[in-house]
């Protein structure tokens, strides 16, 4: 797939064919696969504090509410476009209002704005491709997250068919020796869920405690 589409696939634009074709794609299937992902997401933690990290339309953003039931919620998501639908939606506003739900541009790279171990769980589903280097962004997600908290990055077979000068991080198994390389235990490729377009792989660590 060409390299200005697949950009669009990382971040859509606002008022742009192209964003608003990836848009359609990011929205086929109604996020099934995403909310199935944060279904999967292990954790007995009460009232959790979550970061998702491009949560696009909101379909897992929804799901994370749904089921975890967080004390708080950052969502890190750098395109403008995905931001305002967030934004302008009912239920997210008044998340939003309550204090329970912020919502970020920039790159995830660096999250000043959230402090040392204080997150359970990050969740980031077709995102780990655009993370380069990814180190760098391991190393950030390790800081926020508490002893025991998770990383849960969601992952698609189609990504390796795309522009790989947009699409970086392809290889799932350098992918988990690089999360392992950033302190991570307990990392590991969880068995394939779903079928045909919607079939996904999580990729998990865990900071030690």
């Amino acid at each position: 797939m060409g390299s200005a589409l697949a950009k669009e696939l990382r971040a859509p634009t606002q008022k742009t064919c192209l964003g608003w074709m990836a848009q359609r794609i990011m929205s086929m299937g109604n996020g099934s696969d995403s909310i199935d992902a944060v279904s999967q997401i292990d954790s007995a933690i009460e009232k959790p504090v979550v970061v998702e990290i491009g949560p696009g339309a909101g379909y897992s953003l929804r799901e994370i509410f749904k089921k975890l039931s967080p004390s708080r919620v950052y969502g890190i998501e750098i395109s403008d476009a995905f931001r305002d639908q967030i934004a302008a939606d009912k239920e997210f506003g008044a998340s939003i209002e309550g204090g329970v739900l912020s919502l970020h541009g920039g790159d995830a790279k660096d999250l000043n704005f959230i402090p040392d171990s204080s997150v359970d769980i990050v969740f980031a589903f077709n995102v780990i491709y655009f993370l380069n280097p990814l180190s760098i962004y391991l190393k950030e997600l390790n800081r926020i997250l508490k002893p025991g908290g998770s990383v849960n990055f969601g992952v698609k077979t189609v990504a390796k068919a795309m522009d790989q000068s947009v699409y970086i991080n392809t290889d799932w198994g350098a992918c988990l020796d690089e999360i392992k390389s950033a302190g991570f235990v307990e990392v590991e490729a969880k068995e394939e869920r779903l079928e045909g377009p919607l079939a996904y792989t999580a990729l998990v660590g865990k900071k030690p405690n």
